[in-house]
């Protein structure tokens, strides 16, 4: 399963103070979503004054689309800031297990970092209990 929720306030520069420049930023921002998301699983939303965008969604498995938004923003709108939430029970490589853990990306200055969860991993125990096939329930 991969799970992804996240957050972002969009800012076209780190210091937002043209209307006009932020208004086609987000027009652009919105015509690249249009393209890529098909699930409907974004969300843009403008109040008192900030643009702000959330994510959401499952799938079966691994899609890129979700961190080709973030670094999108982080190209085309880099005073953006927020987080995304990724858990990959298929993110096994030969150098490294994820499948238990929580990844947060942090988008921030134009930069997409990507950072070890300490609040909901390792999956389990924290989020979800550990298969026991004797559970009946």
């Amino acid at each position: 399963m991969y799970e992804f929720n996240g957050w972002v306030v969009l800012r076209y520069h780190t210091h937002d103070t043209q209307q006009e420049l932020q208004e086609e930023s987000i027009k652009g921002f919105i015509n690249y979503i249009q393209e890529i998301d098909t699930e409907n699983v974004t969300l843009l939303k403008r109040r008192n004054g900030l643009d702000s965008f959330l994510i959401s969604g499952l799938h079966n498995h691994y899609v890129s689309y979700v961190t080709d938004i973030y670094k999108w923003i982080a190209i085309n709108l880099p005073g953006s800031y927020g987080l995304l939430h990724v858990h990959n029970d298929e993110d096994i490589t030969d150098e490294e297990d994820n499948s238990n853990h929580f990844i947060v990306w942090k988008l921030a200055r134009g930069r997409l970092l990507r950072m070890e969860d300490y609040y909901l991993s390792p999956y389990i125990p924290t989020v979800e209990d550990e298969y026991d096939p004797s559970r009946n329930d």
